[in-house]
């Protein structure tokens, strides 16, 4: 599986794990999405992406906290349910284009095992 796929598989994962839907989405974006070049994904893929980076940045942070965390803070649980399913809906988008043939990038994997979510999305609950 290519390193695209890896990192939409893991932050699926960790969308799937226990916890609050803001922690977990949180933790998927940031984790393993948030440093994909968008150029390397599939141009059916890159608009929604594209989307979902806007509204993961769309907050100032206050403090040391993230842009990630703050934006997430601030969606109502129901945004962050669907930004959760455009993450799984992408991640099945990749797949499909994956057994077309069409062309993918290449990125390096997060170090970190998926489902693992950390001190700085406490906030979030």
């Amino acid at each position: 599986m290519c390193q695209l796929s890896d990192q939409f598989y893991a932050a699926v994962r960790t969308l799937s794990g226990a916890g609050p839907i803001k922690t977990r989405l949180a933790a998927a974006y940031d984790d393993y999405l948030s440093l994909l070049p968008a150029e390397e994904l599939p141009k059916s893929i890159r608009p929604r992406f594209e989307q979902l980076w806007r509204a993961m940045h769309s907050v100032k942070p206050l403090g040391d906290e993230s842009a990630v965390l703050a934006s997430v803070r601030k969606m109502s649980t129901a945004d962050a349910n669907r930004y959760a399913s455009q993450i799984v809906a992408m991640f099945g988008e990749l797949v499909r284009v994956k057994d077309t043939g069409e062309r993918l990038g290449q990125q390096k994997k997060s170090g970190q095992a998926p489902g693992m979510t950390t001190e700085r999305y406490k906030s979030l609950n």
